[in-house]
């Protein structure tokens, strides 16, 4: 693997887990009650990767009046001037949400993605999709840009076609959730073009989230 990968893979770690702490209590809350996880007192999730979903509102996009606890975590803890973390401090705090499916191994490591949102592939580092099972699957979340290439933000959720049907506004009924996430079926130019015009509006992350949750492709579904 790549060492400027890694380095800055370590240091988008370190920055997240430290701007996840910074989360005050009620904007945690306000976040569980957006995603569908609020059980009328606390936050109720069933796997880790749902608490992520829920993390990922509080560090860059809280819903609500809350202040975005990566903004917390550069005031507080910034890091050395010329440093990897300081190049990925700069590349978190100008995320872009899309929608991707995964479409091979890029030469120089990582992975092509077919960048539903901008049309164009882009290179991205992220080692735990290099798997070849991963090849025509589909995710929705933020991705950091660097000059040559891009990084996941810590958290991914799945897309598969009945997440893209409700993101459209065509709810299907959810069967039981598959063992592995699903192959994402090459979206047509109207479908593409829907999706930009709903990944506009202000609500389209945390709806992106709710749908991959009720898909069970993160887990049992949050009771609601």
């Amino acid at each position: 693997m790549n060492p400027l990968y890694q380095a800055y893979a370590a240091a988008r770690t370190a920055i997240l887990t430290g701007a996840s702490r910074r989360i005050p209590a009620a904007s945690a809350a306000s976040q569980a009650r957006a995603l569908g996880m609020w059980n009328g007192k606390s936050p109720e999730v069933a796997t880790d990767s749902q608490f992520a979903l829920l993390l990922d509102l509080g560090v860059f996009a809280p819903a609500g009046d809350h202040r975005p606890a990566l903004e917390r975590e550069a005031r507080m803890n910034p890091p050395p001037p010329g440093s990897e973390a300081a190049a990925v401090l700069h590349a978190l705090g100008r995320t872009r949400i899309t929608l991707f499916r995964v479409a091979g191994h890029h030469p120089e490591g990582g992975v092509w993605i077919e960048d539903l949102l901008r049309g164009m592939p882009v290179h991205l580092w992220d080692e735990g999709l290099m798997r070849p099972e991963y090849e025509g699957v589909g995710f929705g979340g933020r991705l950091m840009p660097f000059e040559d290439f891009e990084m996941t933000c810590g958290v991914l959720a799945p897309l598969s076609d009945e997440v893209v049907d409700a993101l459209l506004g065509y709810p299907q009924p959810m069967g039981p959730a598959p063992t592995t996430v699903p192959l994402l079926t090459p979206p047509t130019a109207e479908t593409i073009s829907a999706l930009r015009e709903q990944a506009g509006q202000a609500d389209f992350l945390v709806r992106l989230y709710r749908a991959s949750l009720a898909s069970g492709l993160m887990g049992p579904p949050p009771k609601r």
